[in-house]
């Protein structure tokens, strides 16, 4: 059975303007509990900043939040995939691009995000299948 990125995307459509300062935006991650923000242009995801982006471009250099634009701190232009793309070929773009968050956006919208979590958990759930099908029928 392939499974796909609709099969072990979380849905999540929340997409907010380039000038919104980081401050506000931390905000919203927290409200949301994501590690992420994507940004918009024009109505379609454009840009993802993530708790990574902060760290590294606000305070490691020392800036205030509500000074910088997520403008500033995204990674542009987003990578992403469609609903429809085996998650073998997730897995494949996460790690070469080295990304733990990957925008699933279908006609040009936002219909989720798959994280490196859910490629966990269902490298798990494969794992306790696994086991129960060896456990059932033995090693041959």
């Amino acid at each position: 059975m392939v499974l796909y990125a609709k099969d072990i995307m979380k849905k999540y459509t929340n997409m907010f303007d380039g000038n919104l300062n980081a401050r506000e935006a931390a905000k919203i991650m927290s409200n949301d509990h994501t590690g992420f923000i994507i940004v918009e242009r024009d109505g379609k995801p454009y840009g993802i900043v993530t708790e990574w982006d902060y760290v590294n471009k606000i305070v490691a250099k020392d800036l205030d939040p509500q000074n910088v634009k997520l403008s500033d701190l995204m990674n542009a232009p987003l990578k992403s995939v469609s609903p429809n793309t085996p998650t073998d070929q997730v897995t494949e773009i996460m790690n070469k691009e080295g990304i733990r968050r990957l925008p699933v956006v279908e006609n040009g919208k936002l219909v989720g995000v798959i994280t490196s979590r859910d490629i966990l958990r269902i490298f798990r759930d494969y794992m306790d299948n696994l086991s129960d099908v060896i456990a059932r029928f033995g090693v041959f």
